[in-house]
């Protein structure tokens, strides 16, 4: 049983396609200096909006395929490794590095203190992998941008927090992808793949722990708009998905 979650942990880790990309930090920065280190794991799961690929009595692509493969390289669905490293800077700034599979993350926030509240904002940008080992052969790359805006409380000693709020986001992406014809037994040609994916999420997280180690738990509710071309055919889809994500973070 051991030797099985981590073959399956493994898989996870190199699939370098899916992504959730939870945020898994409360609405406070941390103190100039201070460092935090974290790893976890999250999962996109569409709940409305599925794609599916009809067959063809042509055994040429179809729609549906084409808008199959936009779902994944755009949503991504799927289960995907989080690595994430911050540090405080002064001015209750803050700035981080993250890793979730699909993408690579860096990001900078300023948090205003609200009472015993804060109110973060941040602006990320993301280098995106959303072809590589795993996904056939494909070889798609792009770039985005997200906004996060949170609400968090926590308690004197850090023992909890909470956050909440909204999430923006925009991506780029090009490539080449495979599809494969309807009926078909090897997987198809690469074919040349383009698309714009704009995503608006609500974020709701938790976390807990003593002194320097805590646990993060967060979900997102997202609504997905994406459109782009696949082997020439126009697609555009709309997607629901809710992103749950957790992981150990260590801060010293």
């Amino acid at each position: 049983m051991t030797r099985r979650w981590a073959a399956w942990l493994l898989a996870s880790a190199c699939a370098g396609c899916h992504g959730g990309g939870p945020l898994l930090h409360p609405a406070h920065a941390l103190r100039p200096g201070t460092v935090s280190f974290g790893g976890g794991l999250s999962g996109e799961m569409v709940l409305a909006g599925a794609t599916t690929a009809p067959p063809d009595a042509s055994g040429g692509p179809t729609e549906g395929a084409a808008r199959r493969k936009l779902s994944e390289i755009a949503v991504a669905p799927g289960v995907a490794p989080w690595a994430s490293a911050r540090v405080g800077i002064e001015g209750d700034n803050e700035a981080g590095l993250t890793y979730t599979g699909r993408a690579l993350r860096l990001d900078g926030r300023h948090a205003f203190p609200i009472g015993e509240a804060a109110l973060s904002v941040g602006l990320g940008a993301s280098a995106l992998f959303a072809g590589g080992p795993g996904s056939e052969g494909s070889d798609v790359l792009g770039a985005g941008l997200d906004v996060p805006v949170l609400l968090g409380f926590r308690s004197d000693a850090d023992l909890y927090a909470l956050w909440f709020g909204p999430r923006l986001g925009l991506e780029l992406l090009g490539g080449e992808v495979r599809l494969p014809a309807a009926g078909a037994a090897a997987p198809g040609p690469l074919v040349d793949a383009s698309g714009q994916h704009l995503r608006v999420g609500f974020v709701l997280g938790v976390r807990g722990g003593f002194r320097h180690v805590h646990v993060a738990l967060e979900a997102t509710a997202t609504y997905h708009h994406a459109e782009g071309e696949i082997a020439g055919v126009p697609v555009a889809l709309d997607q629901g998905t809710v992103v749950p994500g957790g992981g150990l973070t260590v801060t010293f």
